[in-house]
């Protein structure tokens, strides 16, 4: 029964692709963004971002890339659990996932905007100050709502029957000691930079999954052809 619910799919086979190339576009454009060690010291990240300011514009902009096509390998979940109470945490989760996809984005747009400023010189360090405090408050919220809606699909994959159990207990552990550990403590303060290296292993893992999973989508899909 399973298989023939997933025969010809298309949805299914876009959203595995969906979720390989956002895991790796999140990946490699996470790796080369500029950040500083001090998120604290406006010195020093005004000399981050104005480093490489287009390397800058397009790491943000590919990351925002990267969040909306694992939107959609997230809807493809959403749409293939059905029935029960794996349906019902299923949607909350991916209603959560596209409301702070788009916090993320609007964040994401906040640091491009900053980059910007540094360009003309230091004499916009405030203009800068301002726009990457309200960057850093915005991406702390949105941390907390997207993992915590990873965390509600995770448990609509548990209690399905439509993905191998794992990929849910990984999902729903991932999102609750990401929101735990790095989301909730960055909303009240500044991120220290254990903070951040421990954040960047979470989210590292997280699109580690989306890959595993888009490739186990994707290998389904084409058994099922």
């Amino acid at each position: 029964m399973a298989q023939q619910a997933y025969k010809r799919d298309v949805l299914q086979r876009i959203a595995g692709v969906a979720f390989i190339l956002g895991a790796i576009a999140t990946i490699v454009f996470n790796v080369i963004a500029p950040r500083a060690d001090d998120q604290s010291d406006m010195a020093k990240v005004y000399a981050a971002l104005s480093k490489n300011p287009d390397l800058g514009k397009l790491a943000f902009f590919g990351l925002a890339v990267g969040i909306w096509l694992l939107v959609a390998g997230f809807m493809g979940v959403y749409r293939s659990i059905t029935t029960g109470a794996a349906s019902a945490w299923a949607r909350l989760g991916f209603y959560g996932v596209v409301v702070s996809s788009g916090l993320i984005s609007a964040a994401f747009a906040l640091f491009v905007g900053a980059i910007m400023a540094a360009e003309q010189g230091q004499t916009a360090i405030p203009t800068m100050t301002a726009i990457v405090t309200a960057g850093q408050s915005l991406f702390a919220v949105a941390v907390v709502g997207w993992w915590l809606a990873l965390a509600f699909v995770g448990l609509g994959m548990l209690l399905s029957t439509a993905y191998p159990k794992w990929t849910g207990w990984v999902l729903l552990v991932l999102g609750v000691v990401t929101v735990g550990i790095s989301g909730v403590p960055s909303v009240f303060s500044t991120p220290t930079e254990n903070q951040q290296l421990i954040f960047g292993v979470l989210a590292g893992l997280t699109s580690l999954w989306a890959l595993v999973v888009g490739v186990w989508v994707t290998r389904r899909e084409m058994k099922a052809m």
